[in-house]
């Protein structure tokens, strides 16, 4: 006896939007904790963001980590709240 292969195609009800998922993720990074820390907002339109990268040990990425999650902040929040700090002194 024969099998034949039934294809089903996936489709949309009609009417029914859908948003990319970058969207969502873009939004909940945005939203998340209730916090909308960005440096772009505190800065003029005009001005040009760069971007710093450098490296930890596992150790100090961990201590960070918590440090940061303690004050209900992320980790770029709170290297950015420490730099700001650091440059007003």
């Amino acid at each position: 006896m024969a099998e034949t292969k039934r294809t089903s195609k996936l489709s949309l009800k009609p009417g029914v939007k859908t948003t990319p998922v970058i969207d969502e993720q873009a939004a909940w990074v945005e939203s998340r904790n209730g916090v909308e820390a960005s440096v772009a907002k505190e800065e003029p339109s005009n001005s040009k963001m760069k971007r710093i990268t450098f490296e930890v040990t596992e150790t100090q990425h961990q201590t960070i980590k918590i440090c940061a999650t303690k004050k209900g902040m992320s980790i770029k929040e709170l290297m950015i709240s420490l730099i700001e700090q650091e440059l007003k002194d």
